[in-house]
C-alpha cells in the first residue's frame, strides 16, 4: 500500500462508519475513463479504493500532461486538484478502479455526531494531501532529469521493503509527472543503467548505487 494512503493510519472499519454518516457513494470505472471534470467537481472529493487515476491538465492548445496520480487510499476533488481556469482538468481512470465520493463541505466539516474518530480520518487526509504535494514540489525542483528521477526513487523506496521498487504507472506517465520529455528521460536512464546506478526490467527498478 503506498505511503500516503489513509488506511496505512485509519481501519478500514473506522472509514466505513464514516461512508454511513456521510452517505458515501462508491462507483466503479474502467480503464480511460473520466472520473471528474474541473467544471463539475465543485462538490465533491473521490477518495481511491482500488485502482489508479490520474489528474490530467489541458493546455489552450491541446497540450496534456499528468498532474498528479493517485493510488489506493488518496483523496482527489474539491480542494485537492487545482483551482483555476488557466487550463483544463480531470481525472482519468488509468486502470479498472474503484471511487468513494463525499460531499466535500460535509467531509471536511465532520459528521453530525462530531466523533473523535471522525476528526482522525480528516486529520489523516489533510495530512497526506500536504506531503503528497510536497513530495512532488520536491521532485519537480531537481534542476535535472537525472535529479528528478533520483529524488522520485528515493520517494519510492520509502514505500518498498527492499531495493526494488515498483513503477506505480508507465514510464510515458512517469515522464509526465516529472515534466520531462520521455526520449529525454529514457536516455538518462540508460545513462543510469551503464553507471550501474540501477537496474531496470519494465516496470521493476532495482537501485544500485543511489
Amino acid at each position: 500500500m503506498n505511503k500516503y494512503s489513509i488506511f496505512n493510519t485509519v481501519a478500514e472499519s473506522v472509514f466505513a462508519e464514516l461512508e454511513q454518516c456521510l452517505s458515501a457513494d462508491t462507483r466503479s470505472y474502467k480503464k480511460n475513463d473520466i472520473i471528474i471534470r474541473h467544471t463539475d467537481q465543485a462538490e465533491n472529493a473521490g477518495i481511491v479504493r482500488k485502482g489508479l487515476v490520474c489528474l490530467i491538465s489541458i493546455s489552450e492548445d491541446g497540450e496534456t500532461s499528468i498532474i498528479d496520480y493517485y493510488e489506493e487510499g488518496t483523496i482527489f476533488g474539491k480542494g485537492f486538484s487545482p483551482d483555476s481556469s488557466v487550463n483544463l482538468y480531470y481525472v482519468t481512470a488509468r486502470e479498472d478502479c474503484e471511487v468513494t465520493f463525499f460531499s466535500y463541505d460535509s467531509l471536511m466539516n465532520c459528521c453530525c455526531k462530531n466523533c473523535e474518530k471522525h476528526r482522525i480520518i480528516i486529520n489523516s487526509i489533510v495530512l497526506n494531501s500536504f506531503r503528497r504535494c510536497q513530495m512532488h514540489i520536491d521532485i519537480l525542483s531537481g534542476r535535472s532529469i537525472r535529479r528528478k528521477l533520483i529524488t522520485y526513487f528515493k520517494y519510492m523506496k520509502e514505500q518498498s521493503p527492499s531495493s526494488e521498487i515498483n513503477l506505480p504507472v508507465s514510464l510515458s506517465d512517469l515522464a509526465d509527472y516529472l515534466s520531462v520529455d520521455r526520449s529525454a528521460m529514457m536516455r538518462e536512464m540508460k545513462k543510469m543503467k551503464q553507471e550501474e546506478m540501477i537496474s531496470a526490467k519494465g516496470s521493476k527498478i532495482t537501485l544500485l548505487n543511489i
